[in-house]
């Protein structure tokens, strides 16, 4: 967890730096917002891949029960 804090805080700063001297248009309003949306969307993918067997993207088990199975026998 204090790793995650640390990369949140890390990209924060990293894009407020960017934002620091942008000028105020819609492009450049529109380009942070689907910038922030990825980065926001990456962290969680890590997060979501950090625990395999739950959550919406998940892995089968099948193949680690048919392995121990396998091994019991």
């Amino acid at each position: 967890m204090p790793l995650i804090g640390m990369l949140v805080a890390w990209l924060t700063l990293i894009y407020a730096s960017f934002g620091y001297r942008a000028p105020n248009n819609p492009m450049v309003i529109g380009m942070f917002t689907l910038s922030a949306l990825l980065i926001a969307a990456s962290v969680y993918l890590v997060l979501d891949m950090d625990i395999p067997f739950h959550g919406p993207i998940q892995i089968s088990d099948a193949p680690l029960r048919r392995a121990l199975a396998e091994m019991q026998m």
